[in-house]
């Protein structure tokens, strides 16, 4: 007889042989320490709940032929705490019935959570989630996308889709003029600009843990953060991007005081995916120009990250394009105005807050 129960540790070999059958195949890229990555991500995690578990599914004779993972969270609505769980790694065996991801989604569901998101999700979680009553957040799926190096990154472009080697070799001499005049040009635009006032230090993680609410003021569902709970995320990001360094950096104003944050994964030479984006009110414009900054000094050829709803009209100036890209953010929650303030635009939602 088929079984659904929590997650133990005893489980991870059985859940490690259905993440390589099932999900490598669907063309995820895995977790790096893969050996490993279960333990780190659903047993180490400093807010560990008892409550809410993750789930595998069993068949008769016991082997694991499904598993949806949870990660909890703690969010803040309007001045009051919540209990916020993430789904992710959501998969079932191929040779399992239809209806086995269903049964594990709609176990998850039926925790006690005031919340329920995933971040991550493909057209098929999609449609399992709207099916079991959950939303899409349509404005949290969208990703914004800003060249930094334009001419090296058409370069790359170029290269990653067929046009030899020797070519495009020879034009990197002329495409980096390109882009130093330009980063000159855009620095001369800077200095006459607002974010002339501003500069930029590393981020401590007791800064953002404890400012974050300073900056997010005017929101009425946000996360919260303490630094245990960010040093063991931070690594697990990190692990699983070992070929990009994360940056964190702070901006301040003339009198020493943070008016925003970026977190972003750089690869020189490649795209930055920027994970994590706050400014304080009037601040937006000094916050993004200070990151463009540091992705150009760092060699990024382009950044990319999940919109921000109250930074729209700063990117839009700074010649940011917005696109869906088929990653989507899906809620689900009893109280229907914590939802109104998802889709509304109202709610703190990084990829920092998604699946890790």
């Amino acid at each position: 007889m088929d079984l659904i129960r929590p997650f133990q540790r005893e489980d991870i070999p059985g859940v490690l042989a259905l993440f390589r059958h099932a999900f490598l195949h669907n063309g995820n890229q895995a977790p790096a320490a893969l050996s490993s990555y279960f333990e780190r991500a659903f047993f180490d995690n400093p807010w560990y709940d008892a409550d809410l578990p993750s789930y595998v599914h069993l068949d008769g004779s016991g082997s694991v032929i499904g598993f949806a993972g949870v990660q909890p969270r703690r969010w803040v609505w309007r001045g009051q705490q919540l209990r916020v769980a993430v789904a992710t790694k959501l998969m079932a065996s191929p040779t399992a019935g239809p209806l086995v991801a269903v049964k594990l989604l709609g176990r998850v569901f039926a925790g006690p959570q005031d919340l329920l998101l995933s971040d991550i999700s493909n057209a098929a979680g999609r449609r399992i989630w709207e099916g079991l009553g959950g939303t899409t957040a349509l404005l949290y799926s969208m990703q914004w996308q800003r060249l930094v190096k334009p001419a090296h990154h058409s370069l790359s472009w170029l290269r990653a889709r067929g046009m030899p080697a020797v070519i495009t070799q020879a034009l990197r001499p002329l495409s980096a003029a390109a882009d130093a005049l330009l980063g000159r040009w855009m620095g001369n635009a800077r200095s006459r600009s607002p974010s002339a006032e501003y500069s930029v230090q590393d981020l401590p993680l007791d800064v953002l843990a404890t400012r974050l609410p300073d900056l997010l003021a005017g929101r009425a569902l946000r996360p919260e953060y303490d630094r245990d709970w960010l040093e063991w995320l931070l690594n697990l990001a990190q692990q699983n991007e070992p070929h990009r360094s994360l940056r964190r950096r702070m901006v301040l104003d003339n009198r020493n005081e943070p008016v925003g944050w970026f977190l972003y994964f750089l690869e020189p030479g490649g795209v930055a995916e920027v994970i994590h984006m706050v400014a304080r009110k009037g601040a937006a414009d000094g916050v993004f120009q200070a990151l463009l900054a540091d992705a150009r000094s760092g060699g990024a050829t382009m950044l990319s990250g999940r919109l921000e709803p109250g930074m729209v009209s700063e990117m839009s100036a700074h010649h940011c394009y917005f696109r869906e890209a088929g990653l989507w953010t899906l809620a689900h929650s009893q109280n229907p105005a914590i939802l109104q303030a998802i889709l509304a635009g109202n709610a703190f939602l990084s990829r920092l807050e998604g699946e890790w």
